[in-house]
């Protein structure tokens, strides 16, 4: 996008910050951890009660954030959510609705589905930690999902706006007119 997108405003502060406030809104987590690259994110971090983990290898792919995550976080986690700060549609709802899914089905991966589109968040059992950490590139937890199907739940939503990330400057302003 040419610049620190999760800086950019976004309702009364920034895409990061909507993105924090909408998982701290949800009482079901015992530890946030925000991994970051950017000072200029830090910056508007610092005031959540999250922990904030610096990923300097974050030029090799979204793997090196999934493994600073992992690497940080409590040890006596069951599972790993993954929360993508660009998608400034997800909401509370969404997250606690995959959550109530993980707690049914504690071995499975829940992967939502916006109108038939596999998104993000994504909810791993501590069991694929292993898996987890030696995933490399730009591409997330796709392969372990790829590879365990049968390991798999989906989670249905329709209409909704939610699996839509901001990439581009176009998409951002699509943002700015919804919002």
């Amino acid at each position: 996008m040419g610049k620190q997108k999760l800086i950019l405003p976004l309702k009364n502060s920034t895409i990061v910050e909507n993105a924090v406030e909408t998982v701290k809104s949800c009482k079901a987590f015992w530890e946030i951890l925000v991994v970051y690259h950017s000072e200029e994110v830090m910056d508007r971090i610092k005031k959540y009660d999250v922990k904030a983990v610096y990923n300097a290898r974050a030029e090799f792919g979204q793997s090196t954030s999934v493994i600073e995550g992992i690497k940080n976080s409590d040890p006596d986690a069951k599972a790993y959510m993954f929360i993508a700060g660009d998608q400034p549609f997800i909401t509370k709802d969404i997250i606690e609705a995959l959550i109530n899914a993980w707690k049914k089905n504690q071995n499975s991966i829940i992967v939502p589905c916006y109108d038939g589109k596999k998104g993000m968040p994504t909810i791993f059992p501590v069991g694929f930690k292993q898996e987890l950490m030696n995933i490399t590139g730009d591409t997330g937890g796709r392969t372990i999902i790829q590879g365990n199907s049968d390991r798999v739940m989906f989670v249905d939503f329709y209409g909704t706006m939610a699996g839509f990330d901001i990439d581009t400057p176009e998409e951002y302003n699509e943002t700015l007119k919804i919002i």
